[in-house]
């Protein structure tokens, strides 16, 4: 049968609120003796138990515990007590153990830097009837005769794949400031040989070549072909500077490459060609500010010219490269200025909490950095004293065609909170949603949609103080804290008979079992036939009708009293005005 308890969700107070039931289930009590009624007019009494108006007798439920296998969650115990709302007492503050991000990472916008050929370049075939996938790889520091290679062919599906007068490799052998793209050549003539699974076996040749951009292997029998687009995918920064002066002068095409950040610092490399092959390395080290811009730069290789230098500029989003003559009365020039494109990269904030309490507010940016890959730095952008050093606060995003995360989804955050006299603190940062128990797509997801990516969950709190409370639907009685976190504290019993009819009237709208009866089947709403609960509702059916007259009498006789003591008042009042006249 339907259950329906109606309880009060406005503040707590010591005056009577209605808590009514309805059908077969009642609401279990206890005095000497277990009770229950169908009645459910509730306060509070001095120690914070909820008490049946009048009579003083204790609603009865189980308490609510933290789940020990999963921490964000309650489970109820297994006994039962009086339901006890502690108003005034304290909850004391929790620091953050995890941070959730959720929704998307625009997958239509460029990379934030020129970054050459992207890293981890794994496109898919079909040759020979046979699924290969082709793993290629950016080498770093990009050198002649090894600048794109091929790291390696698979059958995922079955078949079997060699290289012969490998392996396959581009090397460059100018640049051209014109496409802004390296001239390449095949190293060597490779060949691929692929053998299907079938029965018998199949076995093609492959003839790999390098024409117009592209990377194109050629069936010897079938002249079955497939390419891929090596110039195309590839991102560079060009410049042209001209050198006047001794030692190294002349004319110079230079590419602009970053490799792959460590921590807070990158490479960045210069591809430098004079004329003469093969073209000459300059390898420097760029150091990050914490949300991703340019902080400095320094030569690590060379210094192939002597006397020029390469510095970052004031310049909050980009690097100016102004290469400067040492030799005397040499004049400054600004050869490029490679600026990180900021469209291509997203924040969001959220505040965090140490173990006293204190608010932090917490910063993560992610910047595309490759198709399908993102980096991510996190860092407390008002507060420089929390400093997350080398690969801490840092990571990268890595997704599959699909839009959803492979790589990289969670990681473990470590804050020295001990500087500021908190307690050191772990935030797990959960990008994927599994931290959550939900799936890939309810994490941070990478389509081509606007940015919407933002933090929705953390699980710390200031220190509150239990203000009021409310039921649900399922009995479950929440404390609500002035700090706005609502923690459940009960879950109401209730009380199931097979002859209700049976049950011996005690007074006071309450029962007792008897034989009649049966035995009270103990349960909590919503399960075994119990019903939900109802807040803030009123039925006749479930009032103490006698009692509600008395009630409404008493309150009738007490606005008639009240009223006569202000007619009487205003009687003396007017004999008093009668003798001054």
């Amino acid at each position: 049968m339907k259950f329906e308890l109606y309880a009060s969700t406005k503040p707590v107070s010591r005056q009577p609120s209605k808590t009514l039931f309805r059908g077969c289930p009642y609401g279990m009590m206890r005095s000497q003796k277990s009770l229950y009624t169908r009645a459910g007019a509730t306060t509070l009494d001095g120690d914070g138990n909820m008490v049946m108006s009048g009579t003083g007798y204790m609603y009865q439920g189980y308490k609510m515990e933290i789940d020990p296998a999963d921490p964000t969650k309650y489970i109820k115990g297994g006994t039962l007590e009086a339901v006890n709302i502690p108003v005034g007492q304290k909850l004391e503050a929790q620091a953050t153990k995890m941070a959730a991000f959720r929704c998307n990472l625009d997958s239509r916008v460029p990379p934030y830097l020129p970054f050459g050929f992207p890293w981890q370049a794994e496109p898919t075939a079909r040759l020979n009837g046979t699924n290969i996938q082709v793993s290629f790889v950016n080498n770093a520091p990009p050198v002649p005769g090894s600048l794109v290679e091929i790291a390696g062919i698979t059958a995922p599906d079955g078949g079997t794949v060699t290289i012969a007068g490998g392996p396959i490799r581009l090397e460059m052998t100018a640049v051209n400031t014109d496409s802004e793209k390296p001239t390449m050549s095949l190293v060597g003539t490779p060949t691929v040989t692929i053998v299907s699974d079938d029965t018998p076996p199949v076995t093609e040749v492959y003839d790999v070549a390098y024409t117009n951009g592209n990377l194109v292997f050629t069936g010897q029998t079938n002249g079955e072909a497939w390419s891929y687009p090596v110039d195309a995918s590839m991102t560079y920064d060009s410049f042209s500077v001209s050198k006047t002066t001794a030692p190294n002068a002349g004319d110079y095409n230079i590419l602009v490459d970053f490799g792959e950040k460590t921590g807070n610092t990158m490479p960045l490399y210069l591809l430098i060609d004079n004329g003469t092959p093969p073209p000459s390395v300059a390898e420097y080290t760029v150091t990050l500010n914490d949300d991703g811009t340019f902080a400095s730069v320094t030569q690590v290789t060379g210094p192939v010219f002597a006397g020029l230098t390469v510095d970052i500029t004031d310049n909050k989003y980009g690097v100016n490269f102004k290469f400067r003559d040492s030799a005397p009365g040499a004049q400054q020039v600004t050869a490029l200025t490679v600026s990180q494109k900021i469209s291509s990269t997203h924040s969001t904030k959220l505040d965090v909490y140490d173990t006293l309490g204190n608010p932090h507010t917490l910063e993560v940016v992610w910047s595309k950095v490759a198709p399908n890959r993102w980096d991510w730095n996190a860092f407390f952008p008002s507060e420089p004293t929390l400093v997350l050093s080398g690969t801490n606060g840092r990571g990268t995003l890595v997704f599959d065609t699909a839009g959803k995360i492979t790589s990289g989804g969670t990681a473990d955050l470590r804050v020295p909170f001990s500087v500021i006299g908190a307690e050191d603190s772990v935030i797990k940062l959960d990008f994927d949603g599994t931290g959550m128990d939900k799936e890939l797509i309810d994490g941070v997801t990478q389509y081509g949609s606007g940015f919407t990516t933002k933090g929705y969950y953390q699980d710390g709190y200031a220190m509150g103080v239990l203000e009021d409370y409310a039921v649900s639907a399922d009995g479950t009685v929440s404390g609500v804290y002035s700090n706005g976190k609502n923690q459940p504290l009960y879950q109401v019993a209730l009380a199931l008979f097979a002859n209700p009819q049976g049950l011996v009237k005690e007074g006071d709208t309450v029962f007792s079992e008897s034989a009649n009866s049966g035995m009270a089947q103990v349960m909590t709403p919503m399960e075994g036939g119990a019903g939900k609960i109802m807040g803030s509702n009123l039925e006749m059916a479930n009032v103490d009708l006698s009692q509600e007259f008395v009630n409404l009498i008493v309150a009738q006789r007490g606005f008639q009293a009240n009223a006569r003591v202000i007619t009487t008042s205003d009687q003396v009042l007017e004999e008093l005005i009668n003798l001054k006249r």
